[in-house]
């Protein structure tokens, strides 16, 4: 008898250019529940995307004009690559961070926009993915954009509060009071594993009941 029930990601955004941006108490902390969260998510074999921004040489492609990115593409025209290089893929700072570095067969997706492109929402229905936890930084940027684009596609989305930061404090409490709790359930990190477990036990029961009729 083979049970399948639908996968629970956890989708991770954590770069060296941005987990910088924190004071190094805050900095730490952060990646001490990131990690925690993806060793569980592992260890339940679940799908485990890492995404983030990463740039060509040069900015190629940047809008000089672009309100948050624009700004690089023109340092950079002046100053070149080895002075200016933000999120520039050939560079440390815009790799995953060591502490959380995907395994083999994980899935790694950058992105040149603020949005991400079709990619991330067709690895996620490849897998027939019902729900997706968040971490990461930042909380009022990549992880609210990601969380209004799961949204749409009428998945379940969660978040702990103590695995996601944002380099503008206030303005990472703000997304996490009013706007991300109208597109996911924002819990604390003890909150979110005894939820993700039960639900995961509910799903994997439905399943076996179903394929226990079929059979």
């Amino acid at each position: 008898m083979l049970l399948k029930y639908s996968a629970s990601p956890l989708l991770v955004k954590a770069q060296p250019d941005l987990l910088n941006s924190l004071p190094q108490g805050s900095r730490d902390e952060l990646l001490q529940h990131i990690h925690e969260l993806l060793e569980g998510a592992r260890r339940q074999k679940w799908l485990v995307i890492f995404t983030g921004l990463r740039f060509k040489s040069g900015y190629a492609g940047v809008p000089r004009r672009h309100r948050v990115f624009g700004g690089l593409q023109r340092m950079n025209a002046a100053q070149g690559d080895e002075r200016v290089h933000w999120f520039m893929e050939g560079f440390q700072g815009a790799e995953i961070v060591r502490d959380l570095a995907p395994q083999e067969g994980e899935t790694v997706l950058w992105r040149q926009r603020m949005r991400h492109d079709s990619s991330l929402v067709d690895t996620l229905k490849a897998k027939n993915v019902t729900k997706v936890a968040l971490a990461g930084l930042k909380t009022g940027q990549g992880l609210l954009a990601a969380a209004e684009l799961l949204a749409d596609e009428g998945l379940l989305l969660y978040v702990a509060r103590e695995c996601v930061a944002d380099d503008k404090v206030e303005r990472g409490e703000a997304v996490l009071q009013h706007v991300l709790p109208h597109l996911a359930d924002v819990l604390s990190f003890e909150d979110l594993r005894t939820q993700l477990a039960h639900e995961i036990m509910m799903d994997m029961f439905v399943e076996f009941k179903t394929v226990k009729r079929a059979g």
